[in-house]
């Protein structure tokens, strides 16, 4: 076999598959146009070919090595699994969400139950006897309890730190979300302290707020923001329980088993919490800290509420609409 004389009459050829290959690489199939993808399925069955023949003539091994590589890409861009589109996972993050947390609301509940239960002991034993006081107070929330009940708020559009400041309230509280969550992979012990933790110190503050007669002002103001930051931490609480229960509690699952079932469940939890956080932290940044009216700050959490909950409660798949259906009408799988 001339090698030189075969290499030289397809080397075009071989060229342009490469340089084909390397555009539907990078830019997908709409690189191509209709014509250019029926002559790429062409030059790869020519290629194939001219693989075949080389190795049959004993060609020499860089070239036989050339073709393998075009054809191994090849394959990979042909049969590689489809990249999910941006619209399709949040489409599906839409819908699966409010689904997951249907389906787990007893682990959402007691999520949320936990912090409501550790800010309830904190406020009752500050309000039965102030001396509990400067027991429970870290020193480093004193600047900000002082500030809290000076009643200062900032007049709109006084600082010129929202921006920065949103994205500081994002950070931080993306890092309490994702510890309550990720932390239920210790058995879910360090979950329930989290909840119980943060409860507590909210407790704290409403009873010194309470103590000097600003306990509505204190609520009113994180109101606003408080609906979807502590929304989001509950949920997020809720998964670190599922992770928690599914190691504790397997069933007849092996534990591996039964945490990888939780899990895939618990992670839709958290994606759905993390556009709550970003409304949070928007929200505190730019609106709850500043001299808005009260009823403006009130109608704001309200709405905000009433709009988790609908969502929540009431949005469903088409699929999900469908299979519920079937339930109420089982006559019409027979029909």
């Amino acid at each position: 076999m001339n090698v030189r004389r075969f290499v030289e009459r397809r080397r075009a050829r071989w060229e342009r598959f490469e340089q084909m290959m390397r555009a539907v690489r990078w830019g997908g199939a709409h690189a191509l146009t209709r014509q250019e993808l029926n002559e790429l399925g062409r030059l790869y069955r020519q290629v194939a070919a001219d693989l075949a023949y080389a190795r049959m003539q004993g060609a020499d091994p860089p070239v036989i090595d050339y073709l393998n590589s075009l054809l191994g890409q090849a394959h990979g861009v042909f049969y590689r699994a489809p990249r999910a589109r941006l619209r399709e996972g949040l489409v599906r993050l839409f819908y699966t969400f409010p689904a997951m947390v249907r389906k787990h609301w007893r682990a959402v509940a007691l999520s949320m139950l936990i912090t409501l239960a550790g800010a309830a002991i904190s406020f009752g034993l500050i309000m039965s006897d102030p001396s509990w006081s400067a027991r429970l107070i870290d020193p480093n929330w004193a600047t900000v309890l002082e500030h809290w009940k000076s009643g200062r708020q900032y007049a709109p559009g006084q600082t010129g730190l929202a921006a920065v400041m949103s994205s500081l309230y994002f950070l931080n509280n993306t890092r309490v979300a994702m510890l309550a969550f990720g932390l239920g992979f210790f058995l879910g012990i360090p979950t329930v302290y989290l909840l119980w933790s943060n409860g507590f110190l909210l407790g704290i503050f409403a009873a010194e707020m309470a103590r000097v007669g600003k306990l509505g002002f204190f609520l009113v103001s994180i109101y606003p923001h408080g609906v979807p930051e502590i929304g989001a931490i509950f949920l997020c609480g809720g998964g670190g329980l599922l992770l928690g229960r599914a190691l504790l509690m397997p069933g007849d699952l092996t534990r591996i088993d039964a945490l990888r079932e939780a899990g895939r469940d618990a992670i839709w939890l958290l994606g759905g919490s993390i556009p709550l956080i970003l409304l949070a932290a928007f929200t505190e940044a730019f609106f709850s800290f500043y001299a808005f009216p009260n009823w403006a700050k009130f109608a704001w959490g309200t709405t905000a509420l009433a709009l988790l909950l609908v969502y929540i409660l009431f949005v469903r798949s088409p699929e999900e609409r469908g299979m519920e259906q079937e339930k109420r009408e089982p006559w019409r799988i027979i029909n």
